[in-house]
């Protein structure tokens, strides 16, 4: 990057609901994809990004943080930071709010793709009836997905919606992000989900959905996503590919208990 460009000035949209660190990283990752910093570059200073965005250098950090945990950048002490990696070695998924894979992938600027399987109205299990407040009689719609970062099977998604409410999406197109279509043509609010995690191996058939010949190591996340009124309105059962993805948690302060 020539010094021009690293001094200039870049405006953050004060009405985006993004935080202004990932509008900062996302900054960086189109200066990456568009070849304005390439492998080998030194990444700015905090210093000089914090100028350039009118903000604190703990924001920039924080955007600066995420190259790092994503194994982009490589920190060289008494030299700087410099790109390793045009894309992100490693998928991060983020414990911070709702998010759909799409929308995840978009901001690593990694291709996505979802394939849709199977879309079928299903008698739910008693768990899920549960979890959804349904009756005896009701049904769910049931969806099998499998999601793609440039090509390679990462994330396969089993998701039960209540058929009852959501019966006009077996007429829709879902490859692609099913959270805009609850959005945009049911006008629903994500509003708050709870999520449960557990390490298990890949089953024979998600293994070949992953187009592998061995079982691997998977983090299964249990979701209930719910609207404001905290009625639930999907159950999702995602499986990650343990050796594409990591986890970040972002915890608060610890409350010492004598």
């Amino acid at each position: 990057m020539n010094t021009e460009e690293e001094e200039s000035k870049v405006l953050l949209d004060p009405s985006s609901k993004l935080p202004k660190y990932v509008q900062i990283l996302n900054w960086i990752h189109g200066m990456i994809s568009r070849g304005k910093i390439k492998v080998g570059d030194q990444i700015p200073t905090e210093e000089k990004l914090s100028r350039m965005f009118g903000v604190n250098r703990m924001t920039v950090r924080q955007a600066i943080e995420e190259l790092s945990i994503e194994k982009m950048i490589e920190r060289k002490r008494g030299k700087g930071t410099f790109l390793v990696s045009p894309k992100p070695k490693d998928l991060v998924y983020k414990l911070e709010h709702i998010s759909s894979f799409t929308d995840d992938m978009k901001t690593l600027h990694i291709t996505p793709r979802t394939e849709t399987r199977l879309v079928e109205v299903v008698e739910p299990t008693t768990n899920v009836r549960n979890i959804l407040g349904l009756k005896k009689k009701d049904k769910v719609i049931y969806t099998l997905r499998v999601k793609y970062a440039e090509e390679e099977p990462v994330l396969i998604e089993r998701s039960y919606l209540p058929h009852s409410e959501f019966r006009d999406i077996l007429d829709l197109n879902l490859d692609g992000s099913l959270y805009h279509i609850l959005v945009e043509n049911f006008n629903i609010t994500l509003h708050h989900s709870t999520q449960v995690f557990s390490a298990i191996l890949s089953g024979k058939e998600d293994t070949g959905l992953y187009n592998l010949k061995r079982r691997c190591p998977c983090i299964m996340v249990e979701s209930t996503i719910y609207d404001p009124n905290n009625i639930p309105i999907e159950v999702l059962y995602s499986y990650f590919r343990g050796d594409k993805y990591k986890f970040r948690v972002s915890s608060g302060q610890y409350l010492f208990q004598k």
